[in-house]
Formats: C-alpha cells, sequence, structure tokens
C-alpha cells in the first residue's frame, strides 16, 4: 500500500496513535508501579525509601548480586542506579563490596533491614497477582499477551538502537 493510500484509509495515524497512547500508558504503569510499592512502604512504617530504591532492593535479591547485572537486566539506568545504591548503602539496606579478582566489579547484598523491605514488596507483589483477575477482570492470558508484546517492543527498539534504523 502507498503511503498515500495508507493516509486515505487511516491506518498509518491509528497506528501512531496507538503506538503514542501504550508509550504514555507504559510510562504511566511505571510510574504508578513506584508510587504503589512507596504507599505499600509507608503503610508499614518505611518512610525513608522511594518506590525506586524499594525495587532495587527487590531485584537485588536475597544472595550477591553483581550492579552490572541489574545494569544488564535494563531496569535500572546507571547514574540513577549509582546514586540509589549509595543512598541505600548509607541508610543501611546493603552492602557493597568489590571483587578481589575484579576490583572494577561491585558486589551488592542486602542487609537485614534490606531484605525486610525486599520481603515486603515481594509480599506485595504475590497478593496483587493473586488479586489481579477477581479485582481487575486481568487474566493469565492477558498478563502472557502483555509480556509477549512488550518483550518484542523491546526487542524493536534495542535493534534501533544496534542496527542504528
Amino acid at each position: 500500500m502507498t503511503e498515500v493510500a495508507i493516509r486515505a484509509t487511516g491506518d498509518e495515524g491509528d497506528v501512531e496513535q496507538t503506538f503514542l497512547k501504550a508509550l504514555a500508558l507504559l510510562e504511566q504503569a511505571h510510574r504508578r508501579l513506584h508510587d504503589v510499592v512507596k504507599d505499600k512502604l509507608e503503610r508499614s512504617g518505611e518512610r525513608s525509601l522511594t518506590g525506586v530504591q524499594a525495587l532495587l532492593l527487590y531485584e537485588i535479591g536475597d544472595g550477591e548480586t553483581p550492579a552490572s547485572a541489574l545494569r544488564a537486566r535494563g531496569s535500572f539506568a546507571g547514574t540513577s542506579m549509582s546514586y540509589n545504591l549509595k543512598k541505600l548503602q548509607e541508610g543501611g539496606y546493603l552492602i557493597q563490596t568489590r571483587s578481589s579478582d575484579d576490583r572494577r566489579t561491585v558486589r551488592l547484598k542486602l542487609t537485614p533491614s534490606g531484605l525486610a523491605v525486599r520481603a515486603r514488596v515481594q509480599d506485595l507483589f504475590e497478593k496483587q497477582a493473586t488479586s489481579l483477575e477477581p479485582t481487575a477482570s486481568v487474566r493469565p492470558d492477558d498478563l502472557d499477551q502483555l509480556n509477549r508484546t512488550i518483550s518484542r517492543l523491546e526487542r524493536f527498539w534495542s535493534d534501533q538502537i544496534r542496527y542504528q534504523l
């Protein structure tokens, strides 16, 4: 179909508008997740952390994790992550150590306080997962489709960078 024919049918505008709406919804959902996590922490008496910091503790896990693994997962940007890791260490939520093999490698481990926050976030996610269908009519197959679509978008954007498209 030619560009003129696409414009005449309105398909290109529909795709563009739908894409832009999807981008806005992804961003809003991401911000709302931070708000929900922050609210959960505040209700349990934890007022010193942001939602981003709590999610960072959750992503670190209950073992020892290289900081580079968090960056590789794409969840956290470099400068923002560095700032938040510093704040989390200062707050007593995690310990950063340099690898004895490679001094450039930083390993992260949660303190008991960090593990407690991580447990609260994990509890929140478990409760939300069980209430998605009865409360929000979100079924497992809806989530499967969402995950496939978001994965394809992420791959599309990665290719844009990698292949300079």
